[in-house]
């Protein structure tokens, strides 16, 4: 059962930590599994705000348009063995909120998510892979959503998730700062409510929260023709709550990529990384699981947050430190 680590600004340090265990519940996973909308959505087929549900395209240097250009990713990452599975795939695209100048790619297959693309713009126009991930719970998950929305209340169980959307005078928005600053925003009365938009999980933010934060250069990000996958590695995943060294340690000297990846897979303890985020307000501490090494562009870091997502190094960089878990010793 996933849990999540909130370190908000408190006494200690200024530090307080916060424990959360994702909601897990048999009669919601019944009722998920019997309410087709609360299920992956087709393509095109949900509404939310700002939702262009039509095929559409962007003018960019190279006149590419949006929605070939997301083809020719999933056919560049289905060939490698860990995405085969996307394959044969649907997708559907929404935009990330208003300024983001990026889109959520949504993939589906046998009714199931099944992974997800994030798309960014450049001030140029030009498209940019900004991160990836697969497994059944992937970013701005729709049945994340559903799961959130009912653990929280927002919703009766009985709702049917498609109505609800269809239906709210203030239906849910996807912003999209950067790959690790990514929310649900959702308004109940007059209250504004933040959701991880990978778990769920309910962030103790305010719209203050976001000011600091800038919208995600993507220039960096891999490009419209992504280049030979030199190397790749993936490893088992792991808890970093069985361990938590991560809170105290002295971070590891990680100057450059080159520097993580000779620590990753190797025969050494396994690495985390501490993500401190929305200023300094909420740490996240995420299994480093392998990585994506991209000729001749920076490598992607491969994290667990229920289920794989590949960000790439430099942002990383920006927004946390990286920990050796500490191998116990007994006389």
């Amino acid at each position: 059962m996933h849990r999540w680590l909130l370190a908000v600004a408190a006494l200690f340090l200024g530090v307080g930590l916060m424990f959360f265990r994702a909601y897990d519940s048999a009669a919601l996973q019944q009722k998920m599994e019997t309410h087709p909308s609360a299920l992956a959505a087709e393509p095109h087929g949900l509404p939310l705000t700002g939702l262009s549900s039509e095929p559409g395209t962007i003018d960019s240097n190279d006149t590419v348009s949006l929605d070939t250009q997301i083809e020719a990713w999933i056919r560049s990452l289905s060939a490698e063995e860990a995405f085969r599975h996307w394959q044969g795939a649907r997708w559907s695209r929404y935009p990330l909120g208003p300024g983001m100048h990026g889109w959520l790619v949504l993939l589906h297959k046998d009714g199931k998510e099944i992974g997800y693309l994030v798309v960014g713009a450049t001030e140029d126009g030009k498209l940019r892979l900004t991160e990836y991930g697969a497994g059944d719970n992937p970013l701005f998950s729709m049945n994340t959503l559903y799961r959130s929305l009912i653990q929280l209340e927002l919703i009766h169980p009985d709702t049917d998730l498609a109505y609800y959307l269809k239906s709210s005078p203030t239906p849910p928005e996807r912003l999209y700062f950067s790959p690790l600053h990514a929310v649900w925003k959702l308004q109940h009365e007059r209250e504004s409510i933040f959701l991880d938009a990978k778990t769920g999980e309910r962030l103790p933010l305010s719209a203050q929260s976001f000011q600091p934060l800038q919208p995600f250069n993507p220039a960096a990000a891999l490009p419209e023709a992504i280049p030979k996958l030199a190397r790749s590695i993936a490893i088992s995943p792991f808890d970093p709550f069985d361990n938590t060294y991560w809170i105290s340690d002295t971070p590891l000297p990680v100057a450059s990529a080159r520097d993580l990846l000779a620590m990753i897979g190797t025969e050494s303890p396994s690495v985390t990384f501490a993500a401190n985020l929305y200023g300094k307000t909420v740490l996240v501490p995420l299994a480093v699981t392998g990585y994506h090494d991209w000729s001749g562009s920076t490598p992607y870091i491969r994290l667990e947050q229920e289920g794989e997502r590949y960000v790439p190094f430099d942002v990383l960089m920006q927004y946390g430190s990286f920990h050796r878990q500490r191998i116990s010793t007994f006389s």
